[in-house]
């Protein structure tokens, strides 16, 4: 019965990208065993992972630092959005410990969002979103695009269809697709997101380890992405970047970075760990990119200035 218990706690508690969906099950069994315990792995000593989880040693780890003029650079690869339009329904915000995320529902429709396209040979369904940040005195985005670092992260996390559950599609080089969203704090932005505006105002709802809060507005997938420029970005092959750092991901990352308020950005500051002390700098350094290709898909406008 222990190494059962013990089983139940790895499958279900570890991460954002393992936790499983409300819809894979009992909605009030999979929050409670989320929130039983505070993950056994700490952001202060990230080098240590691999002590525990051997595939945090992998040779296609995330994030890295991307760099513009060292990637690939493929001017067609286009990434479809599907359903990202359709409002979604009941979606409920929670501090899990060592992050805020939400599990992604049904749209109005009943469908799921999902995203297909830019060399991913299947339909991959958004399952969850979560975010990375600093402190007030540093920056906290996990990827580094030419050597900047932004002031937050956001992941909205996939799963290809073809596998039943987010822990076998760990299991899987061609399990998730994830995609990273740059936030960067300034103090007087020209525009305003409202997808990103509901979850900003409802932060203060899950200050405390295991809160929830339920967002009343309804938003669409989309309107997380703000005005980004969907067509220009970076991918690789890569891993989670929390353990046990399964090397099952293709990354998307969003060159240019949404803009929030700084007041939006210090409400981050704000959210406690399991031991009541403030949740800061939730993010994995980056790992060497090894012999991995990184491809960029630029902007055309760009392509015609350079002469291709």
């Amino acid at each position: 019965m222990v190494v059962l218990y013990e089983l139940i706690k790895k499958v279900f508690l570890l991460f954002p990208l393992h936790s499983f969906s409300q819809r894979t099950g009992d909605s009030n069994q999979a929050v409670q065993l989320r929130a039983d315990r505070s993950p056994p792995w700490s952001y202060e000593n990230t080098e240590a992972w691999g002590n525990d989880y051997e595939q945090c040693n992998g040779r296609r780890q995330s994030p890295i630092a991307l760099r513009t003029e060292r990637s690939l650079w493929v001017p067609y690869l286009n990434l479809k959005f599907g359903n990202y339009d359709v409002p979604l329904t009941n979606v409920t915000l929670m501090n899990i410990g060592y992050t805020v995320q939400f599990q992604v529902p049904p749209t109005e429709n009943g469908q799921l969002p999902f995203i297909t396209g830019a060399k991913l040979n299947d339909r991959y369904e958004a399952d969850n979103v979560h975010f990375h940040w600093g402190s007030p005195t540093s920056q906290g985005a996990e990827h580094l695009i030419d050597g900047r670092r932004y002031s937050a992260e956001m992941h909205i996390v996939h799963k290809n269809v073809r596998y039943g559950t987010v822990e076998e599609a760990t299991m899987n080089p061609d399990g998730l697709a994830v995609l990273g969203i740059f936030l960067e704090g300034v103090n007087n932005p020209t525009v305003s997101y409202p997808g990103l505006d509901e979850i900003f105002n409802h932060l203060p709802e899950v200050r405390e380890y295991e809160s929830t809060s339920q967002l009343n507005n309804p938003f669409t997938m989309r309107q997380l992405l703000g005005n980004l420029n969907t067509k220009v970005f970076f991918s690789y092959s890569g891993s989670l970047t929390t353990p046990p750092c399964s090397e099952a991901v293709r990354w998307f990352v969003f060159r240019d970075a949404l803009q929030i308020s700084q007041n939006q950005l210090n409400k981050f500051f704000q959210i406690m760990d399991p031991n009541g002390q403030p949740l800061l700098n939730n993010y994995r350094p980056v790992q060497p990119v090894n012999e991995r290709l990184v491809l960029y898909r630029p902007s055309l406008g760009i392509l015609k200035v350079r002469g291709v």
